[in-house]
């Protein structure tokens, strides 16, 4: 109800009152006040509580009335000020936190300027929410590359600040590797903990996380093997089940016997691309004849290259027209 309303229906309630007890009786009543006697109707003697409470009610209207005034144009113009200050924020212009006047902007307005797109000006901005402070503070941390205890939270495992929170627990340590393993459910970081875990773990504990492989993974293991520390063995069959999840591309095949020559015996490496050339012929043969060459097997890669067709393998052929024409050369140099 509006003050107008209330003074008007306040004043006829009362009024009516009057009438109606005056109607009722019109007898008087004295009473004494500082030694004076007060002769007035009986209706008049009722009416002055509810006179002096409707009198203190429109003196409470106002005050609060115009206290509410106050607070309605200070949001109004708090909420124009926050929309031009989103505006400065997005476009990297300096936003001031602190000039807002209602309680309702003061706590998004001390966070608007965190909207700034030049990381300069947000970094060390403080909120005076200490729950919102801390969640700026563990962003940044873990932004930073730090470990930081995300459980008071209660975040989800598929948050990005758990996941790269983990990637930096990784980073730091790769035995945390087995604990992202255990319970993983974001697929690139399950991916990077298996990698981790491959540098320093036996290939029977790699193989007990069901996490799909990548060449990344398989070209550590296989820089592992002969190696001074952390050496690994891998078997054909163990080289052939990689390849066999992973898409091996001719150059891939190439690049495997690369890593492969000084790690293996001639006779292993050419058994192995053998064996890879026959379970997938269109690719593996590149690599094959590679180590052919390689290993100056020219006899072998010339009836290997006769039983193809003419599109087939036309660098290759070139290097046996070479080898036939009596010229040496690193075979590395057409192949980088």
């Amino acid at each position: 109800m509006g003050l107008r309303k209330f003074i008007v229906l306040g004043a006829m309630l009362i009024i009516a009152m009057g009438v109606a007890i005056y109607t009722y009786t019109g007898e008087y009543y004295s009473f004494p006040i500082a030694g004076i006697n007060i002769n007035l109707p009986i209706a008049v003697w009722v009416l002055i509580p509810a006179v002096i409470l409707y009198i203190v009610t429109i003196i409470h209207l106002i005050f609060y009335g115009t206290v509410n005034f106050a607070k309605l144009r200070a949001i109004k113009g708090d909420s124009e000020r926050f929309v031009e200050n989103a505006k400065r924020a997005l476009l990297g212009k300096k936003v001031n936190g602190d000039e807002y006047k209602s309680e309702v902007f003061k706590l998004p307005g001390m966070i608007l300027p965190l909207l700034n797109i030049d990381p300069k000006r947000s970094l060390h901005h403080r909120v005076y929410d200490d729950g919102i402070q801390d969640i700026l503070e563990a962003k940044q941390r873990i932004k930073e590359g730090e470990v930081v205890d995300l459980s008071k939270f209660n975040l989800l495992p598929d948050n990005a600040l758990v996941l790269q929170n983990s990637l930096n627990a990784l980073i730091k340590d790769k035995t945390y590797a087995t604990t992202i393993l255990k319970k993983c459910e974001d697929k690139k970081l399950c991916q990077k903990a298996h990698r981790a875990l491959a540098t320093y773990a036996s290939l029977d504990e790699i193989k007990k996380y069901k996490v799909e492989p990548t060449k990344e993974l398989f070209y550590t293991l296989i820089d592992r093997i002969g190696a001074k520390e952390n050496s690994i063995d891998m078997s054909d069959e163990d080289i052939i089940d990689f390849v066999k999840d992973l898409d091996f591309s001719k150059e891939d095949y190439i690049d495997l016997a690369k890593r492969l020559k000084s790690k293996l015996n001639p006779d292993r490496l050419i058994l192995l691309f053998e064996k890879l050339a026959h379970q997938f012929p269109q690719d593996a043969g590149d690599g094959y004849l590679y180590v052919l060459f390689e290993l100056q097997m020219v006899d072998n890669a010339r009836e290997y290259l006769e039983n193809s067709s003419e599109e087939e393998y036309p660098v290759f052929k070139y290097l046996l027209f070479l080898k036939d024409s009596g010229k040496n050369f690193d075979t590395d140099l057409f192949f980088k």
